[in-house]
């Protein structure tokens, strides 16, 4: 009993324990809504930190340049009545202090410092002419500092210096005469940019603000948006699943966005696997074209007479490729030269009848039948030169063509389970033959495809012979010869 107890009790843990991760997984899953309403978000919220940045810079910079050119008007105004003031002695020097005075008690933001030195060419010294700072100091008549001079004189070389965050606008102060220039001395204006930062430092608490909002808002609109957007394609996705189950069923269209168009080509989709299902039992396109000509399930296994153009092609080197690589790489780059060739011989009017293993087997049938298979085979070698360059592996994968024309018989080959519509005679065998015979990148044709071309449709070889399996006559060939 207890043993039993023991087992009940593990049991229920381990289903409480999978119902647990069953719902971590749920919630941790992002649905596609979920994506959406995600990366939307997170587009617009680096949008509004990008513009909250990029205002916050542009402002910084406006009221720095403001500052700046400010403080340059009022410095050179008080350089005017500076130099008016040393000029005539201690006559005006009260006005010149007063409006220095009055300028630190408007509350100027920013302001650090305004001074005037005289230069005493009778004592070879320099005092303080007219002081203030804001801190209300007053240095008036007072010796300047040996260091404090030097310093004064390497900033009136540039006017402007920016040092320890502050910036320094220094000037000779020159009394011009009729008869010389007279050094007076110098003026100095200090500021900094510490009252811009609280500025800035208010506005971004104002732009983020707004921009949380806005965020907010966003991630409303987003939400409803997406899931106007995600429901029709849920449907689609719901759509899918039963087709796993075996049921094709269209899904009704509606608007005409994009999600309406892949809705249209689902239902195209769906209206193809239909066919396909009742076509399963073939793998030709000429076996579809005859299910399509006829519509019905039960089918005439007699043939017919036909004549068409077939086409055999085989890649060399495909053996040893699959005996050094290993199964994926040797798929990949088998279909890469089966797609290659079947897009190529169709888009020239041919059908591939079937595939053996590297080998294609290709008709071509009605007018120029002869000129559009030798047009494929060109068009497919040429391809593959290309692959080649593009990958030096294909260099051992290199194909060999044979082309024949003739009377053979067509008809649905096979059984009643599997059947395909194929054509079979000397012709085929002696393509095949060719096929088997040529050397990789070589086209060969015979003397009957040879004799329904164009002059000048191609250049060719001169013929030679060559004795093919099975065959009694030496065969007459020709190698198609291309750039």
């Amino acid at each position: 009993m207890q043993e039993q107890a023991l087992s009940e009790l593990a049991s229920s843990n381990a289903r409480h324990a999978c119902h647990k991760s069953h719902k971590l997984d749920s919630l941790l899953r992002l649905t596609l809504q979920r994506k959406y309403t995600l990366t939307f978000s997170l587009i617009f919220l680096v949008i509004i930190i990008y513009l909250i940045s990029s205002l916050l810079s542009s402002e910084e910079k406006d009221f720095a340049e403001y500052t700046n050119e400010n403080f340059k008007t009022v410095f050179l105004a008080i350089n005017a009545m500076g130099e008016e003031a040393m000029s005539v002695g201690s006559r005006d020097r009260l006005a010149l202090k007063t409006t220095i005075k009055n300028i630190f008690e408007s509350e100027v933001r920013g302001l650090e410092q305004i001074f005037f030195v005289r230069y005493s060419p009778q004592k070879n010294e320099y005092r303080y002419f007219a002081y203030c700072d804001k801190t209300g100091r007053d240095l008036t008549d007072s010796l300047v500092m040996l260091e404090h001079l030097e310093a004064i004189k390497m900033r009136a070389q540039k006017f402007q210096t920016l040092e320890n965050g502050k910036v320094y606008l220094v000037q000779e102060i020159i009394y011009k005469t009729p008869v010389k220039d007279v050094f007076l001395g110098y003026s100095q204006l200090v500021f900094s940019y510490d009252h811009i930062s609280a500025i800035i430092t208010q506005r971004r608490h104002d732009y983020l603000t707004l921009g949380a909002l806005s965020f907010a808002l966003s991630l409303v609109v987003i939400s409803v948006v997406t899931a106007l957007l995600i429901r029709r394609i849920k449907r689609l996705n719901d759509a899918t699943k039963l087709v796993v189950q075996g049921k094709l069923e269209p899904v009704p269209v509606k608007g005409s966005d994009e999600v309406a168009e892949l809705t249209q080509s689902y239902n195209e989709m769906i209206l193809g696997l239909r066919e396909r299902l009742l076509m399963s039992r073939y793998v030709s396109q000429s076996t579809i074209g005859l299910i399509r000509q006829r519509r019905s399930e039960g089918m005439d296994l007699g043939g017919t007479r036909e004549q068409v153009c077939v086409f055999f092609s085989d890649i060399r080197g495909f053996t040893a490729f699959s005996e050094h690589h290993d199964a994926q790489q040797v798929v990949r780059y088998l279909n890469s030269l089966l797609n290659m060739q079947v897009e190529l011989i169709g888009l020239i009017g041919g059908d591939i009848d079937k595939f053996v293993g590297d080998e294609v087997m290709a008709t071509f049938r009605g007018k120029r039948k002869e000129e559009r298979a030798i047009e494929a085979a060109v068009a497919v070698q040429r391809r593959a030169r290309q692959l080649i360059a593009e990958d030096p592996l294909f260099t051992s994968l290199q194909i060999g063509i044979g082309i024949n024309t003739g009377e053979v018989v067509a008809g649905n080959i096979g059984s009643r389970d599997r059947m395909d519509y194929t054509v079979i005679g000397d012709v085929v065998n002696t393509a095949s033959r060719l096929c088997s015979a040529a050397g990789a990148g070589e086209i060969l044709i015979t003397e009957a495809v040879k004799a329904r071309l164009p002059k000048n449709f191609v250049v060719l070889s001169e013929p030679f012979s060559l004795a093919l399996k099975n065959k009694s006559n030496i065969t007459s060939l020709y190698k198609v010869l291309y750039d």
